[in-house]
C-alpha cells in the first residue's frame, strides 16, 4: 500500500472539486481522478502554470474556506504581480517540519546561534526559518533586513554560528566587513545556508574564500507556491540538493512540455500534503540536472546537481541562447573580479548590444588602470570564443554597481522598454 499515492489521490480529488479552472482542464482532456491508478498515470493530468494561478487571482486557487486561512505569503513579484498563497494551521505545521528537515540537512543543531537575514514580511524566507528553527530549539537572531553594519554588529556580539541569507548578501556582508577591518574568518560562523538566488559553484568558492575554507556553504530550494524553503535541501557534502520526498517530481522537456527520460529538463512539482494551496503538476520554469545516485549522507532521494537556469531567465541575444548562470560562471572564474555584476541588453540599429558591468576585486590603483584596457580586450575575446557573441565588458571600481534591495536583479533588458 502506497500511503504517499493515497494522500496524492485525496489532494487530486480536492483540487478537482474545489478548483473550477483545473476541473475544466481535466474535463477538456476527458479525465477524472478515478482514471489515475498509480504514479505512472500522473503524466495524463494537465500541467499547472503560474499563468493558470494568476488567472484566478488572488484566491481562486485556494481549496479551503477563507476562514481556515491563518497566514498569507506572497512571491517577490519580480516578473509581475506577487503571487499570493494562503496557509492553514496544518500548512504551517507542514512547513515547520519542512524547515526542520532543511536545518538537519544543513547540519544545524540546537546548540547553534542562527542569524536570519531574510526579510520578515510577505516573503516566505524569514518567517519560515523562524517558525521552523523555534521547533529545533537553537538560538535565533532575527536581524532580517537590518543595515549591513548592524548585521555585522550582532554577528560579532552574539557569536553567530549559522548565517541564513542569499549568496549575494553573504558577499556584500564580507565586502562591508573588509571596509570595517572585520576579519570574517575570525568569527564563529561554521555554516552558511543560502537560498533565494541561484548558487553557482563559482560563487560557492568565493564565499568560502571570504569566510574560511572549512565553513560549510550549502543551499536550499523552494518557492512561495510550495510553502517556502525546503523543496530541495543540500547536505553538508555540498553535492546537490535532495528533493523533498513529501512532494512528487517530474522532468519535462522545456519546449514540448512532454515527459522526458533524460536527467535534464524542466522540474515539475506536485504537492501531496498542502491543504490550502495544492498544486498538481506545477511547471516551475527551473531547468535542472538530476542525479539518482545515493549520497554519502545516506539519503537516496534524487538530487538537483545543477541548475541550468530558469526558462524565463534564459537570454536570447543576437539569436544565441544563454543563461545568466553561464555568464556568472564565466565572470567568476576570473580572479580579478568580485561578486557584483550586471548584464545590460540594448538595441542599436536593430541589432542587440550586450554589455556586462563587473567590479574589480579590489580598489583599482593607477598602475592597474593601465593594465585593464588590455585585460578587457582579452576577456571580451574569450567571451566571444566561448559563447559565440560579442560583448562589451566594463571593469569598474568596487561599489560602482548599486546593490539591489531584496531579491537581486542581474539583468536589465532595455529592449523591452517601450519608446
Amino acid at each position: 500500500m502506497d500511503k504517499k499515492f493515497d494522500a496524492f489521490k485525496q489532494e487530486l480529488n480536492r483540487v478537482y472539486k474545489k478548483n473550477k479552472n483545473y476541473h475544466k482542464k481535466m474535463q477538456e482532456q476527458n479525465i477524472t481522478p478515478e482514471d489515475i491508478h498509480n504514479w505512472s498515470d500522473i503524466k495524463r493530468l494537465p500541467l499547472t502554470t503560474k499563468e493558470d494561478i494568476l488567472a484566478n487571482y488572488p484566491n481562486g486557487w485556494n481549496c479551503v474556506n477563507e476562514n481556515h486561512i491563518k497566514l498569507y505569503h506572497a512571491s517577490s513579484g519580480t516578473t509581475g504581480k506577487p503571487l499570493i498563497v494562503g496557509l492553514t494551521e496544518n500548512d504551517i505545521k507542514t512547513r515547520q517540519k519542512q524547515i526542520l528537515e532543511d536545518a538537519k540537512m544543513a547540519g544545524i543543531t540546537k546548540k547553534d546561534t542562527v542569524q536570519i537575514c531574510y526579510g520578515f514580511g510577505m516573503f516566505t524566507g524569514g518567517l519560515s526559518f523562524y517558525d521552523g528553527l523555534k521547533e529545533l530549539g537553537c538560538k535565533i537572531i532575527p536581524t532580517g533586513t537590518m543595515s549591513t553594519e548592524m548585521q555585522l554588529f550582532y554577528m560579532q556580539q552574539l557569536k553567530t554560528t549559522v548565517l541564513i541569507t542569499s549568496p549575494s548578501h553573504a558577499m556584500h556582508l564580507y565586502e562591508t566587513a573588509k571596509d570595517l577591518k572585520i576579519n570574517m574568518k575570525a568569527l564563529s560562523i561554521r555554516i552558511i545556508r543560502v537560498g533565494s538566488e541561484l548558487l553557482t559553484e563559482s560563487m560557492r568558492r568565493k564565499i568560502k574564500a571570504a569566510y574560511g575554507k572549512n565553513v560549510s556553504v550549502t543551499q536550499d530550494y523552494g518557492m512561495t507556491e510550495t510553502l517556502g524553503p525546503g523543496l530541495g535541501m543540500e547536505c553538508m557534502n555540498e553535492n546537490g540538493m535532495h528533493l523533498n520526498p513529501n512532494y512528487y517530481f517530474e522532468l519535462i522537456d522545456s519546449k514540448t512540455k512532454k515527459p522526458t527520460t533524460k536527467n535534464v529538463g524542466e522540474l515539475v512539482v506536485t504537492t501531496i500534503y498542502n491543504e490550502c494551496f495544492p498544486l498538481i503538476r506545477y511547471t516551475t520554469n527551473d531547468l535542472v540536472e538530476l542525479s539518482h545516485e545515493k549520497c554519502k549522507c545516506g539519503c537516496s532521494s534524487p538530487r538537483i546537481v545543477k541548475f541550468l537556469g530558469r526558462s524565463d531567465d534564459m537570454l536570447k541575444v543576437k539569436g544565441v541562447k544563454i543563461f545568466v548562470s553561464q555568464i556568472e560562471d564565466f565572470l567568476f572564474n576570473h580572479p580579478y573580479f568580485n561578486h557584483q555584476y550586471e548584464i545590460v541588453i540594448s538595441k542599436e540599429n536593430y541589432k542587440d548590444i550586450l554589455t556586462i558591468n563587473i567590479e574589480y576585486k579590489d580598489e583599482i590603483t593607477p598602475s592597474q588602470r593601465k593594465q585593464i584596457v588590455k585585460y578587457k580586450e582579452n576577456i571580451e575575446q574569450e567571451f566571444k570564443s566561448k559563447f559565440g557573441i560579442k560583448s562589451t565588458i566594463n571593469i569598474l571600481s568596487t561599489k560602482s554597481i548599486k546593490p539591489y534591495p531584496g531579491k537581486i536583479i542581474r539583468v536589465r533588458d532595455l529592449r523591452k522598454l517601450k519608446v
